[in-house]
């Protein structure tokens, strides 16, 4: 900033100023003279209302020094109206108030002296130079001051600039975070449209595909079955005829036997050869016929195995449909077996917090008509006149293993298990006792605690 208007007065541009700015007042007044401080008072008040002051006195041989300390702060403003000083008291600044001093005279508008504290004022041995040092004051020239506020400026710029740097830098990711999730929304939305379409694509198909493979399963199985129903039918059948075949074969043989006892071998030999021959003939035919319907029958056994091989067939073919159902349209399955999964999770987690949340809302309905009962027994009781102290305690259970451990150092020797349960028991029924409670008051510096 410019200084010609600021470096004017007794003070030199090279003179090293009291920093933080500070003006001086300074009245000599005789022993009986009791209103120079209110005429120093009323001349800052004067030029300068509102700047802090200091009132300060000395007592020379014959006569008293009055002064008063403006604080002008340290920026440029304070400056400037330290720097004031030397118009408002031309005529009447240091130099004449030291000459004065040292001649006795008391020149100055209405005896009152001012001027821009420098840096003797700071060294001198007087009250003005006490407080200038007790304050922290320094003595600075005004380039000085010029160089560290443009250090400062230089400081605040690069700070600044800085700041400015980071503050783009957070925007432009700001944005890229917002863009980002802007794109994971979108891909989310995506995935759940492609998701619902999976699913009405498989709620759609899987039953029309499930129920024609279902028709052709039951519809192989049906024939599969009818199969193997016949060719039961005809394997009984066999055995029937194998079994008819043995018991008639006996039961011929029998009848000849009979027959041939039966008869007198001695008067009727012709007559008995003769039907004897016409069983022999009558037995070779059915022997025959039997024999032809064996024949048939193994020819309908071979027909079964044959039969029982494309049953085999059938079932390859079938076990076939359903690998190639699962295989094509494996991922719908898949997906589908995922979403299962996934909701039968959900629900195992929806059920357990039900669970939880049903067993706090009884234990508090609990603890809730315990203390109801409690209110009401003890205002009952005071009703009556008894004096009867309200309370419930809940201060949870203790944890057994600390007493344990604990009896286990301090008596290794002496049965630490039972002076742990011991000690268990006893804090229990302490804990049960309403009135009872675990702090002890003690007095520290006499309050007590």
């Amino acid at each position: 900033m410019p200084t010609d208007d600021v470096l004017m007065a007794d003070a030199g541009a090279d003179e090293l100023l009291v920093w933080p700015w500070t003006g001086i007042l300074a009245m000599a007044a005789a022993d009986e003279d009791a209103d120079a401080a209110t005429t120093l008072a009323f001349h800052a008040h004067q030029r300068f209302a509102g700047v802090a002051t200091t009132a300060l006195q000395e007592e020379p041989t014959n006569h008293q020094q009055h002064f008063l300390l403006l604080h002008f702060g340290k920026n440029w403003a304070g400056l400037r109206d330290a720097m004031s000083l030397a118009v408002h008291f031309a005529g009447a600044g240091r130099r004449e108030w030291q000459r004065r001093g040292r001649e006795g005279s008391s020149e100055g508008a209405g005896g009152v002296f001012g001027w821009a504290a420098v840096g003797e004022d700071l060294l001198g041995d007087g009250a003005v130079g006490r407080i200038l040092r007790e304050s922290g004051a320094a003595a600075r020239s005004v380039e000085d001051v010029e160089k560290d506020e443009a250090s400062v400026a230089v400081t605040l710029s690069a700070v600044a600039g800085e700041y400015e740097r980071r503050e783009r830098l957070l925007a432009a990711k700001n944005e890229e975070m917002v863009r980002a999730v802007q794109r994971m929304e979108e891909e989310s939305s995506w995935l759940r449209s492609e998701l619902n379409e999976l699913k009405a694509v498989a709620d759609n198909s899987l039953p029309e595909m499930n129920h024609g493979v279902d028709e052709e399963n039951e519809k192989l199985r049906a024939e599969l079955d009818a199969v193997k129903g016949e060719i039961e039918l005809r394997v009984d059948r066999i055995q029937e005829l194998k079994e008819c075949r043995t018991d008639l074969h006996f039961s011929k043989l029998e009848k000849l036997a009979i027959k041939i006892n039966s008869l007198g071998m001695a008067d009727i030999k012709p007559e008995a050869s003769d039907n004897a021959q016409m069983l022999h003939d009558k037995h070779k035919e059915e022997m025959e016929a039997i024999n032809a319907k064996v024949i048939q029958l193994e020819k309908q056994l071979e027909q079964k195995e044959a039969q029982e091989y494309a049953i085999c067939m059938l079932n390859t073919k079938l076990q076939a449909v359903e690998n190639l159902s699962i295989e094509e349209y494996g991922h719908l399955y898949k997906l589908l077996t995922i979403l299962k999964e996934c909701l039968e999770q959900k629900s195992e987690r929806f059920q357990n917090a039900y669970v939880e949340l049903t067993q706090r809302d009884h234990l508090n309905r609990n603890e809730l008509q315990e203390t109801r009962q409690e209110v009401i027994k003890c205002l009952e009781s005071m009703a009556t006149g008894d004096c009867t102290v309200i309370g419930i305690k809940r201060m949870g259970q203790l944890d057994e293993k600390p007493f344990h451990h604990a009896c286990k150092r301090k008596y290794r020797d002496y049965d630490p298990e039972g002076k742990g349960t011991r000690l268990i028991s006893l804090w229990q029924k302490e804990l049960k006792n309403k009135s009872w409670n675990p702090f002890t008051t003690i007095l520290v510096d006499g309050e007590e605690k």
